[in-house]
């Protein structure tokens, strides 16, 4: 490719930029009149490196996308910016499934890897509003898996397109993947499920399907919580219900690494709704210690959960009971 770039203002560039950004297709097709040296990927913004293809792509300016794929040697479909992303990336992560269609068209790497080892589909499936799944969000999906994309790919952080599905909640999406050979049983680098990530994010119908097609339960994370304890980290009293209501081998009176239970977890958190419905529902001893005889008190008193404190004072829970440090509640209080 020829390129002069003396013949390019910094000025004549920006305005180009901002018009691409505004639909202006009429400035693309000046600019290769006025331009004819010059390829696009020379229109791209400094500090980020996205070309007028990324821009063009993220914001499903389908007839731009086209325009410059056909009228440029190389089409340079597969360019990146600073973040390794390609201009599907961009379609992808933003459901552009028109502007998708054209890019694999012209030659797209359907695989591409972006920094921190992300795919195409792994973005698709990390703008999926819960049990509302766009059309063009699963037929995204769809196309990517049709044209070969790697549904089990992981990430450095041992992350695939499941675990951020069941981040996410599509279960339409999450069928989809299913469909195309999904290993729901993966785990990420810190030994988390994709039932401990939807427990945590408040997904009940990503977690019925998990549990549907046997992930365990109480299969313990690296830092020793099971999904039930996620749930409870979420504040969703839903999930803890499902789990403890239709799994009876369900161990809730399992600890973490650091010894701490339901209670003590929930306790944390300031949620009184969920700290009733578990002292209700398991009978559970509200002043339980940890193996390092922190009650839940202590837990609540430890995060400044002043409103959590006097309730379960009011639940009988003792002030005056010390760790194994010779704190008691009000002392973490004050600390």
């Amino acid at each position: 490719m020829s390129v002069d770039k003396e013949r390019l203002s910094i000025s004549e560039k920006n305005h180009i930029l901002r018009e691409v950004q505004a639909g202006n297709i009429n400035v693309v097709q000046e600019f290769k009149k006025n331009f004819p040296n010059l390829h696009w990927c020379e229109l791209h913004y400094q500090k980020n490196g996205d070309t007028i293809l990324h821009i063009t792509s993220r914001l499903g300016f389908v007839d731009m996308v086209e325009y410059l794929l056909l009228n440029y040697t190389p089409n340079a479909v597969d360019c990146t910016n600073c973040d390794n992303k390609t201009p599907l990336h961009e379609a992808a992560q933003f459901a552009q499934y028109n502007v998708l269609k054209v890019l694999i068209k012209h030659g797209a790497t359907v695989n591409a890897i972006k920094r921190a080892d992300w795919t195409p589909l792994m973005l698709a499936c990390t703008k999926v509003t819960s049990d509302s799944v766009s059309d063009n969000n699963f037929r995204c999906v769809g196309l990517l898996l049709q044209k070969g994309a790697l549904v089990n790919y992981v990430n450095k952080d041992g992350w695939s397109a499941l675990h951020l599905i069941s981040r996410e909640g599509g279960l339409k999406i999450f069928y989809l993947l299913v469909e195309h050979g999904l290993d729901v049983f993966k785990t990420t680098k810190n030994g988390r499920t994709a039932l401990h990530i939807a427990c945590l994010h408040g997904h009940l119908n990503i977690v019925k399907a998990l549990t549907s097609v046997g992930l365990d339960v109480n299969l313990k994370d690296s830092s020793g919580n099971t999904p039930l304890h996620e749930a409870v980290l979420g504040g969703n009293i839903d999930i803890c219900n499902y789990v403890l209501s239709k799994h009876v081998n369900a161990d809730w009176s399992a600890v973490n690494n650091t010894g701490f239970g339901v209670l003590h977890l929930a306790a944390s958190t300031g949620n009184k709704d969920l700290i009733e419905f578990l002292i209700k529902k398991l009978e559970l001893n509200i002043n339980l210690p940890s193996r390092t005889n922190l009650t839940p008190l202590h837990c609540a008193a430890r995060k400044k959960q002043i409103d959590v404190v006097n309730f379960l004072i009011s639940l009988g829970a003792d002030a005056y009971f010390r760790d194994n440090f010779g704190r008691c509640a009000a002392d973490y209080v004050s600390y």
